[in-house]
């Protein structure tokens, strides 16, 4: 039943990229041995043109538990190297979201084109109340100027990084 559900879940996300719903993303499933697993999305973020992610392409892994959908998805970025500068993204790559969190947004009625919705989103819109990175959190809430400069910053380095290490 999982199964079936992620395959209909995939192909509405895969609906909503073509018809715009979803923009500023790619979604591909985990693909093995000739063997599809649904349980496992590589998802790819580009920032918005004129905002301050503008040129990132920032990947991550949507992976389904067995108890989905009574139990949430998780999401981690997977950047090339080093943490993402953001102030809600633990340094491994965890995100802190509160449509994935059970307790606060998630239920079993999600959608994946939601759950996606909301991770672009939580890439605009980040949450100082609720940091992981409190010192990025505390710039931001003091100084949104220099903050702007320091995620323009980081996007531009991470792009060259990653541009050198595909070489």
């Amino acid at each position: 039943m999982v199964k079936n559900r992620l395959e209909i879940e995939f192909n509405a996300v895969l609906n909503a990229i073509d018809e715009g719903v979803l923009e500023n993303m790619t979604v591909e499933v985990d693909k093995q041995n000739n063997s599809i697993n649904y349980k496992k999305w590589f998802v790819t973020i580009y920032g918005k043109d004129g905002t301050i992610w503008e040129g990132g392409e920032f990947p991550g892994v949507l992976n389904f538990p067995k108890g989905y959908p009574s139990d949430p998805p998780t999401y981690q970025w997977t950047l090339y190297g080093g943490q993402f500068q953001h102030m809600n993204i633990f340094e491994n790559g965890v995100t802190c979201i509160d449509i994935l969190n059970n307790k606060i947004g998630y239920t079993p009625a999600t959608t994946c084109i939601e759950i996606l919705k909301g991770m672009e989103g939580f890439l605009y819109n980040p949450n100082p109340k609720s940091p992981t990175m409190g010192s990025l959190a505390k710039i931001y809430v003091e100084n949104k100027q220099q903050y702007e400069k320091l995620i323009k910053a980081f996007v531009k380095n991470y792009m060259i990084e990653k541009q050198k290490k595909q070489q």
